[in-house]
């Protein structure tokens, strides 16, 4: 009996893809290594962790995509991830004081929307339940971090976001039912 072997053929696509990338990662570096070295000459404040937080997030969402969990829900959360870093960086180093009330209104936005994408296909999105439930699971512990911690700020922003992963939380253990206990058992391998 002959074995033939036959591998799919590669597309022109993947080709283009590549050398793209190959064109555009010396600018990236370039900029990367430079922005550094020019804020320490110049000095002042480190507007260059925000650049370099910048890029990460255009080379990460944009350029050199997930190989794995490349989807809807999972790539908006690492989007909503990254942008509130990013938030959180610039009103830690450039402009502080806003962040506070800003990252938990764009998190509420981040649920609703995730949510929104998770219920309105289920049957294809059950899969994707993990990244979901990450990002409820974190807005519930740092709304009730924050509002333990901060008394003298305003805290209904992270009432709202706490009630809403809370929400988003029951309704996805209440419809999923059976089958949430059987993606946990498969995502954990747990008995």
């Amino acid at each position: 009996m002959k074995v033939e072997l036959v591998y799919p053929s590669r597309r022109r696509k993947a080709f283009q893809r590549k050398r793209l990338l190959g064109i555009v990662r010396w600018p990236f570096l370039f900029v990367a290594y430079f922005c550094p070295i020019a804020n320490i000459c110049i000095g002042g404040k480190a507007w260059s962790v925000i650049v370099l937080m910048s890029l990460y997030m255009i080379w990460s969402m944009a350029l050199a995509t997930d190989l794995v969990e490349y989807n809807r829900i999972s790539q908006l959360i690492k989007l909503l991830t990254d942008s509130c870093i990013l938030m959180i960086l610039i009103d830690r180093l450039l402009a502080p004081g806003w962040a506070v009330s800003v990252v938990p209104m764009v998190c509420f936005g981040g649920l609703v929307v995730s949510g929104i994408l998770f219920f309105t296909d289920l049957r294809r999105q059950k899969q994707n339940m993990l990244p979901l439930l990450t990002l409820t699971i974190e807005a519930l512990i740092a709304s009730v971090v924050f509002l333990s911690v901060w008394q003298d700020m305003s805290q209904w922003p992270y009432i709202v976001m706490g009630a809403v992963a809370l929400a988003l939380l029951i309704a996805c253990v209440s419809v999923l039912g059976s089958d949430f206990k059987r993606e946990l058992k498969r995502r954990f391998h747990i008995r």
